[in-house]
């Protein structure tokens, strides 16, 4: 009994490391610790904050998107907390805060809202299968994303 009150809490606390590492690696832009937090296909559902529906995508295609979108922005930050995780064997799911900050330029976006994530125990670590932002507010120009992504575009060609 207690053994399994002991993987449990080890297994929560993986959890917690992946869904920090998601965050570190977008504002490290250490792309591969970003990587290394994904299945090899993931589910992702942006809808709330895009309107388009969610998609389902090859890890490197998923890597990419996101180091487009946000390698232009001059410094991000994504705060990841309040993680409330529940394990059923090789199988989780987490809910947890998240307030992201993007800078270019001197002006300021802000995203906020929260995670519905599900993982799976792969290759002897935790990793996230479907990730659902669900925003529920935002702050500053939404064109700076645009605006971002296109600097990144330029730059890297």
């Amino acid at each position: 009994m207690q053994e399994d009150k002991l993987n449990h809490l080890v297994a929560r606390m993986e959890i917690s490391r992946t869904l920090y590492g998601y965050a570190q690696g977008v504002d490290r832009r250490d792309w591969e610790r970003f990587r290394g937090c994904f299945c090899q296909e993931v589910e992702i559902d942006l809808s709330s904050y895009s309107g388009n529906p969610p998609v389902t995508m090859a890890l490197d295609d998923w890597v990419e998107v996101v180091r487009t979108g946000l390698s232009g922005f001059d410094a991000t930050q994504h705060i990841s907390a309040n993680h409330l995780i529940e394990v059923n064997q090789d199988k989780a799911h987490a809910t947890s805060d998240v307030q992201a900050s993007h800078i270019l330029d001197g002006e300021r976006a802000v995203l906020a809202g929260w995670y519905d994530t599900q993982l799976k125990h792969e290759e002897g670590r935790w990793r996230i299968s479907r990730s659902q932002l669900n925003v529920t507010w935002t702050l500053g120009p939404n064109t700076l994303y645009a605006r971002a992504a296109e600097r990144f575009q330029k730059e890297s060609h």
